[in-house]
Formats: structure tokens, C-alpha cells, sequence
């Protein structure tokens, strides 16, 4: 597998995983009505942060070098939208069967 592919497969992961913890997560932040801006903004923040850490997961654990890439930019933004339209959806469709009422 060409390590680009493993960028982008390693970035939907980490993706799905964020959106499963934000959808988790969100609920719970919302029943402290005087915490709307936390509510709203935490999920943003575990995206970000998952997706600064899957960097470094590609990095370190699967080992592979920005020299290693046609374009060593990859390494950063590689998938970056790809991330966020997985994080958002994933994000949506478990906040949606597990809390319905939230959708009304």
C-alpha cells in the first residue's frame, strides 16, 4: 500500500472515530443550558485535536516520513476535507439514531 493511501486511510478513521465521540459527547453538554458555547464548540475541538494527533499517529506508529511523498505537504493537509465531510456525517447519523428526540 502506497503511503499516501495509508494518509488518507489512517485520516478516515481517526474521522469516524471523532464523530462518534462528538455525537456522544454533545448530548450530554447540552443538558447544562448555561454551557451552550462549550456544547457547540467541544465537538469542534476533539476534531481538531483528533486530527492534529492522527499526524502524529502517521508519524510515529506507521512511520512514515514526509520525504517519503511525492508532495510532503501530504502529510499535513492530506485529506484534510475528506476528514471533515466523514467527521460531520458520522457525526450526524449517530447523533441521530441514538438521540432522536435531539433532531425535533
Amino acid at each position: 500500500m502506497r503511503p499516501g493511501t495509508k494518509i488518507y486511510i489512517v485520516r478516515i478513521v481517526f474521522a469516524i472515530v471523532a464523530g462518534i465521540i462528538s455525537a456522544l459527547i454533545n448530548p450530554m453538554l447540552l443538558k447544562l443550558s448555561h454551557h451552550g458555547i462549550v456544547a457547540s464548540l467541544l465537538p469542534v475541538l476533539i476534531a481538531t485535536f483528533l486530527y492534529i494527533t492522527s499526524y502524529y499517529f502517521i508519524r510515529d506508529l506507521i512511520k512514515i516520513n514526509p520525504s517519503s511523498l511525492n508532495e510532503p505537504s501530504y502529510m499535513y493537509k492530506g485529506g484534510v476535507l475528506t476528514y471533515i465531510f466523514v467527521w460531520l456525517v458520522t457525526w450526524s447519523i449517530i447523533a441521530t439514531f441514538c438521540f432522536p428526540s435531539l433532531a425535533q
